[in-house]
């Protein structure tokens, strides 16, 4: 075990954050996925959501190796919500304090990067046995890369300053509204045989629609990421290192994420 230790050390990880990462993402992962499957059935959203967010961390990683690469690479590097990378140093968006502008404007891009990631997923095939199927969740994780991508590069060229800086909070703050009016139809359905047609409306589009639904799952991921973040951020966790020397560490850490994906969409 002290070996073990001192290996992480000449890399400069910290073996205890790395096994409390590990822990907080399976127990997240499991008690969602079994609260999804036991209250909302199977393929519920909630379930739906939890697949998203590890593949989202998928897309993080992705940046993440395409950054130690090399320089010739760089372009293919999406600005990925709430982290911020300096030198070999990944650092975690920080709640305490921050300007509500700027969690807004996570919070959007997050959505965003999330909507992409369950619209990709949604018409990828789900693949016959396991081999086929990380091939096309792998091809899922590199679309959704390049498709934020370009998402993000049109906001940024096209959209001023000042719409990139307040837009996000006029926005989420007109979609959760939206949302949470058409979730009143489950609350309102239970006592009244009719239901006001804007709430019928909304329903239909958040939780039986298509793309309503994919926006849907990617708030609730969106959620849960965030949690996981201020919950990193409560532990005193808020910066990791990505050194090229240091990513072989995290082998084991993706490895029990793709068991973890595998486990959500398989038996959920």
């Amino acid at each position: 075990m002290e070996q073990i230790i001192s290996y992480f050390d000449t890399l400069g990880l910290d073996l205890n954050n790395l096994l409390i990462v590990a822990g907080l993402i399976a127990l997240g992962v499991i008690i969602l996925s079994l609260a999804g499957r036991f209250i909302f059935g199977k393929k519920s959203t909630l379930v739906g959501a939890v697949s998203s967010a590890i593949g989202i961390i998928f897309v993080y990683a992705l940046n993440i190796v395409l950054r130690s690469a090399g320089a010739e690479l760089q372009q293919f590097i999406s600005p990925l919500p709430f982290i911020s990378i300096s030198g070999d140093e990944l650092s975690f968006f920080s709640f305490a304090g921050a300007d509500y502008t700027a969690v807004c404007y996570e919070l959007i891009n997050l959505i965003i990067l999330a909507f992409l990631m369950n619209l990709i997923d949604r018409f990828m095939p789900k693949g016959k046995n396991i081999i086929t199927w990380i091939f096309f969740r792998t091809v899922t994780v590199l679309l959704a890369q390049v498709a934020y991508l370009a998402v993000n590069y049109l906001m940024t060229t096209l959209l001023p300053e000042g719409i990139l800086t307040y837009a996000p909070v006029i926005v989420l703050a007109i979609l959760l509204l939206m949302l949470l009016t058409g979730a009143l139809k489950v609350v309102v359905g239970l006592v009244l045989t009719t239901v006001n047609p804007l709430i019928a409306a909304l329903y239909t589009f958040f939780f039986a629609n298509v793309i309503g639904k994919q926006v849907t799952k990617a708030v609730l991921t969106t959620g849960i990421l965030s949690l996981l973040v201020f919950g990193l951020e409560k532990l005193g966790i808020t910066t990791v290192c990505i050194a090229a020397g240091a990513l072989t560490a995290y082998i084991p850490l993706a490895i029990i994420l793709l068991v973890l994906w595998i486990f959500v969409s398989k038996l959920f």
